[in-house]
């Protein structure tokens, strides 16, 4: 916060300020998009297989399994596995993922079923050899273990994942291991039965992708972007809606694809794509990166790859994108393997921040529930009573950080209240 500034400025905004009161009070727009950190997890790591469990009592259980260390040392490729519980919680160890021919795995999908945790995909690196997991797993809470259920047809890692009708986990392309190439295949795992199929698999690009994005909103699924290996590991830009055929009662494989125009802004990879859909049945697509790299965040093509500070989200009902701008001072990350749910809000855990370099943080975005900088009561009204607030912040002592009521006055973001955020509370309180 500042201290000391002259005593003219606020004289002169309480003059403005109470000329304006005659006109009364303005209720407050409900607000911005915004960031907020969360507690930092245990260690950094990036490329973890990420998901969440509502518990129906208001809280939500956040899980984050396997992921990397250090991206320029694949001997940290890890099987370190830890959960939250918010509001309020801090994140503590839960049992080592499990490790697939003495290694630990990166770009694993991790899902949530009718409040079961399964584990899919990912591989393993030694050398120049990589492996894919070919084992589908269901996380024992209880138990604190992983019970390993009926194998895949065909291993994928950095797939796309989605439920329907929060029974059935597909999978949508991916990386096939032992053959070194993409899979157009999309196969589904019926966790009543323990029984997998074969859907129609996607019919662009191909021969297939990785390091996509996507989830299945309602009876749609959605992926984009992501890398195609036909004529080398190029980012693709396309963007594919399939529907899942309701008129077929017990056959969840028939799906219709449907190809839609790209989204704005620049393509992605490895991209923190929504598991589900957002209040309003969109997408919601977090960061990544627009030139693609294996583990150690350097580019195929030699080039440092960089993240996207990028948010969009996606109506496939409507085929609309829009463009989120969030406030708040988080850095833009690539590496993710999802973005999960907490309540009303949405959280990326960990993450790559450059080449070789992760993240431990923790951020929550909330969509269009943050009050505008005038309201800093929080009451929707912005009047004097506000005044009263932001001048306290406004000569507040200096040298802490801005807190408490001070954090919706900050309308730069720059940790100072100072005369830029004093107009925008002006703006505030006259409604513009």
């Amino acid at each position: 916060m500042t201290s000391g500034m002259p005593g003219l400025h606020l004289a002169c905004a309480a003059a403005v300020l109470s000329g304006w009161v005659l006109f009364g009070p303005w209720s407050a727009l409900a607000g911005d998009p915004a960031w907020t950190e969360l507690a930092s997890l245990p260690i950094t790591v990036s490329n973890n297989a990420v998901t969440s469990v509502d518990n129906g009592d208001g809280t939500t259980t956040i899980y984050t399994f396997m992921g990397i260390i250090d991206p320029l040392n694949e001997d940290t490729i890890t099987p370190l596995s830890f959960r939250i519980t918010l509001p309020g919680g801090e994140w503590e160890s839960i049992a080592d993922a499990p490790l697939l021919n003495g290694l630990a795995k990166i770009g694993a999908n991790a899902v949530t079923v009718a409040g079961e945790v399964y584990l899919i995909g990912g591989y393993s690196v030694e050398g120049f050899s990589e492996t894919t997991e070919h084992r589908l797993f269901r996380y024992d809470v209880d138990g604190e273990s992983y019970v390993e259920l009926a194998e895949i047809f065909f291993e994928v890692d950095d797939t796309v994942t989605g439920v329907y009708q929060d029974r059935y986990l597909y999978t949508v392309s991916g990386w096939h291991g032992p053959f070194n190439d993409n899979v157009r295949f999309v196969q589904v795992y019926d966790t009543q039965t323990d029984d997998w199929s074969f859907a129609s698999s996607i019919e662009q690009p191909l021969p297939g992708l990785f390091g996509h994005a996507g989830t299945i909103i309602g009876d749609r699924i959605v992926y984009l972007d992501g890398v195609n290996t036909a004529g080398g590991f190029l980012i693709s830009d396309r963007v594919f809606v399939g529907q899942i055929d309701p008129r077929k009662v017990g056959d969840v494989t028939e799906i219709e694809w449907l190809e839609v125009d790209p989204h704005p802004g620049l393509p992605t990879y490895r991209a923190a794509g929504s598991q589900g859909g957002t209040g309003d049945d969109r997408l919601l697509l977090v960061g990544g990166t627009d030139n693609p790299y294996n583990f150690d965040g350097m580019g195929y093509d030699g080039n440092p790859s960089l993240p996207l500070d990028q948010v969009l989200t996606y109506d496939p009902s409507t085929d609309e994108w829009e463009t989120i701008i969030a406030r708040g001072k988080r850095p833009p990350t690539m590496d993710h393997r999802g973005l999960v749910r907490a309540g009303d809000a949405w959280v990326v855990v960990g993450g790559m921040t450059a080449p070789g370099a992760t993240t431990d943080q923790v951020w929550q975005l909330t969509l269009g529930s943050t009050p505008l900088p005038g309201d800093l009561d929080g009451n929707g009204v912005v009047n004097l009573a506000d005044y009263a607030v932001f001048q306290g912040c406004f000569t507040g002592p200096g040298g802490g950080p801005v807190d408490g009521q001070c954090i919706a006055g900050d309308s730069d973001l720059d940790g100072d209240i100072d005369l830029i955020d004093f107009g925008a509370f002006q703006r505030a309180f006259a409604g513009s």
